[in-house]
């Protein structure tokens, strides 16, 4: 029975045998160490100070002590030190209303040898949805941390896509969080298992198989194996996910779901056109057509000049560019993908994309032209001349 993020929790003496017991399952993965000699100074002032936050979520966390404890785990003794550490830690981030980070570093540290099915074994799918739907930043965090773990290898992407329900809260958790830094990390974690997940593997990288490269904020990555895409069908070519993503990101309200404010709205349609451009690098196509175009209405001249999909969608039809913080985000995308596509390993499907979007949307805003045609004078010199020959043949 795994740990329960909404489990209450008394005391760390009655999380060890229930603890023991859930962990069993890594002691398989993770060789583990006599507890009596794990040289970790200041273990138990940590022990005991977590039972304080766990019977007193008021108290202020002792950052300099986790941090003291953090700095000397090693895959060797972090496996004994799981029952003891792992519950408590686990029922504050469930409840702390204070800046989760210094106790959430040190949980994702005692986490970091196990593999994402281990970590399973001690948050399951129903405690992860829990954490995931928690209004406290902590809750969300961790789960997150646990699902990040997915990212690690295709056969653990695929493992993720057997958890429809946990996938779709994660899609949730991105668009709909009103915390920023629950955003951006969830953000983190949906794109890095998409990246993993993905099946398409580009003849070029970026910079060499297995390097990372960030343009205009967004990290570009070769992947060393083609995933196995079974995330991406449930989110991007299913039904279900694709009307999560549109009914989060359009004023237009139903009746399954409550009404929200346009302030939440726009928030849900600038994390989609920030993770649009490292989609479209990955697979374009994956975004750039749909089977269900009812949930993605375009006027009929933008749909001859672009298609139909979930790129031309959020770039065409979803924002109301008189909201003068919206049109700028709708600016800073089209740079972002130029800038992420012409690098990516080109193909003409990219190109095509870049090309039909451009044309649907440059004759309506002459902002976006000037912004396109002046973004090499923005850039570092020594990618500014590939980039003005990129655009000048995109605007053609």
């Amino acid at each position: 029975m795994p740990v329960a993020f909404d489990e209450p929790v008394a005391g760390t003496s009655a999380f060890l045998p229930l603890a023991h017991r859930q962990l069993e399952m890594t002691a398989r993965v993770v060789p583990t160490v006599a507890l009596d000699n794990v040289p970790v100074s200041g273990l138990p002032a940590l022990q005991a100070h977590l039972q304080q936050l766990v019977a007193d979520a008021a108290l202020p966390l002792d950052v300099k002590l986790l941090d003291h404890v953090e700095l000397q785990l090693t895959e060797d003794n972090i496996p004994p030190l799981l029952p003891t550490l792992l519950p408590p830690l686990t029922q504050i981030l469930k409840s702390t209303t204070q800046d989760p980070t210094p106790a959430l570093s040190l949980t994702v540290k005692l986490l970091s040898p196990l593999s994402f099915t281990s970590t399973l074994a001690i948050a399951d799918p129903p405690s992860l949805l829990t954490a995931l739907r928690s209004t406290l930043p902590g809750a969300n965090l961790l789960a997150l941390a646990v699902i990040h773990k997915a990212a690690k290898a295709p056969s653990d992407a695929a493992i993720l896509s057997t958890l429809p329900d946990v996938v779709e809260e994660l899609v949730r958790c991105w668009l709909d969080t009103p915390d920023v830094g629950v955003g951006e990390r969830a953000a983190k974690v949906l794109g890095d298992v998409l990246e993993t997940d993905c099946e398409v593997v580009h003849g070029q990288g970026v910079t060499g198989v297995g390097s990372v490269n960030d343009v205009n904020g967004t990290e570009i990555v070769r992947r060393r194996l083609p995933g196995h895409a079974r995330l991406w069908r449930l989110i991007f070519l299913r039904r279900p996910g694709l009307a999560l993503i549109q009914s989060r990101c359009t004023p237009q309200a139903a009746a399954d779901r409550p009404c929200r404010s346009m302030h939440a709205i726009t928030i849900s349609q600038g994390r989609l056109l920030r993770m649009l451009p490292r989609l479209a690098a990955l697979d374009v196509r994956a975004v750039n057509q749909t089977a269900f175009p009812d949930l993605f209405p375009l006027p009929g001249a933008a749909v001859q000049d672009a298609g139909c999909g979930l790129l031309q969608w959020a770039t065409l039809g979803m924002v109301d560019k008189s909201d003068v913080l919206m049109h700028l985000t709708l600016v800073d995308f089209f740079e972002t993908l130029v800038s992420i596509l012409r690098v990516s390993g080109r193909s003409p499907e990219q190109d095509h994309t870049v090309k039909s979007l451009l044309k649907a949307a440059v004759p309506d805003d002459a902002e976006l032209e000037t912004a396109l045609r002046t973004l090499p004078d923005r850039t570092v010199e020594v990618e500014a001349e590939a980039l003005r020959k990129y655009i000048a043949e995109m605007l053609l």
